[in-house]
């Protein structure tokens, strides 16, 4: 481990450190040390992980004297919906592309889009729902999902730079929710947070992984805190081939921006994929049960996007190989607590709920 990390300059955002608590019944339950890293507690909106990525990004917007940011996502993403809030309290500017995935979408304001409607920034939706409806490949989807909105933006872009009288070099970029090398420093930083802690090291570490950015950071940060910690990063979709390969090239440009002589290859990096179930952002028994479980058991609710199938994954994990009493096991909380309430988790959770039925039994007397 250096003597002294120094990270680049944050935006001081956040309220840190996010608790780390031990999770009691959990634990009892399973017979090990489970622990959870609560970053949906990190002190705007509703938390969540991408807020540790945007705390870099958008102190490196700053210090390029950019006046708007500009990402992209799903029509419910947690990452956009907190670019917008960050920027509003930045003084920003933010346009977010939203894509649009499912065939017939519900034209309703819920979860995530609820709130981006309440803040108010700049939206332009991207129907992408033929291209994720055809029998093409992953990596095919998403590449031609990237060349739909890539157009998008180049023409409605201009707009909003006269609109906003700013200029092309003033707009800042966001990709792939935040996960860039910049946004990477947000989870290094917190493997360092976590190290100040704990007086022991974890034996094993789980997060989510979509585009990739949280895994990152962990895995480096990990190697330089933790070095004997094993980091698991658990799918919430079906993944592109090409991401671990990313994935690494992400950690090596980190690790140099940080004059680190640590690599990664793609090869040993470990993923999880037995909780896609269903897909991403769509409802399942399984998921469903787990957010369940820990409400009742440790009173605090999971998001079913990403931490509930994270979660669900890592308990899993720990039934499977019944690890020793002193085993230390972190999980951590990624935030997206909106995606509770989309219309689609709420009418699943409609279909079969005792409390409905409660409900029904009760007034139809």
């Amino acid at each position: 481990m250096p003597d002294k990390l120094i990270l680049p300059q944050s935006c001081g955002l956040l309220s840190f450190p996010t608790p780390l608590c031990r999770m009691d019944g959990v634990s009892s339950d399973l017979g090990c040390e489970v622990f959870v890293k609560r970053d949906d507690l990190t002190g705007i909106g509703f938390g969540g992980n991408k807020l540790r990525k945007l705390d870099y990004l958008i102190a490196d917007a700053r210090q390029k004297n950019c006046r708007m940011l500009v990402t992209s996502g799903s029509l419910q993403t947690n990452h956009g919906m907190l670019t917008a809030i960050c920027a509003a309290k930045t003084g920003l500017h933010c346009v977010l592309f939203l894509l649009v995935e499912e065939p017939d979408c519900k034209k309703t304001l819920s979860g995530n889009l609820l709130l981006d409607d309440y803040i108010g920034c700049d939206i332009e939706f991207v129907d992408v729902s033929d291209i994720m409806a055809s029998e093409k490949t992953v990596e095919e989807k998403d590449r031609l999902c990237d060349r739909r909105l890539q157009q998008k933006k180049s023409e409605r872009l201009p707009f909003y730079l006269q609109k906003y009288s700013i200029t092309p070099d003033a707009v800042y970029e966001i990709s792939s929710a935040g996960s860039t090398p910049a946004g990477v420093m947000g989870y290094v930083r917190c493997m360092q947070e976590i190290h100040t802690q704990t007086e022991k090291p974890f034996d094993y570490i789980f997060c989510g992984n979509g585009s990739g950015g949280t895994f990152a950071g962990l895995w480096l940060g990990s190697r330089i805190f933790q070095p004997k910690s094993r980091i698991f990063g658990v799918n919430i979709e079906d993944m592109n081939p090409q991401k671990p390969r990313f994935i690494a090239d992400l950690i090596n440009t980190a690790a140099a921006r940080l004059a680190l002589s640590i690599r990664a290859e793609a090869e040993e990096l470990h993923f999880l994929a037995d909780s896609v179930n269903a897909g991403y952002a769509l409802p399942d028994k399984e998921t469903m049960g787990v957010i369940e479980y820990i409400a009742k058991r440790e009173g605090f609710f999971l998001d079913p996007v990403y931490s509930a199938k994270v979660f669900n994954s890592a308990l899993k994990f720990i039934r499977r190989n019944r690890p020793a009493p002193e085993t230390r096991v972190m999980i951590l909380h990624s935030g997206g607590l909106p995606g509770l309430f989309n219309d689609n988790m709420t009418a699943y959770r409609n279909q079969d709920s005792s409390l409905l039925d409660r409900w029904n039994h009760d007034t139809d007397q």
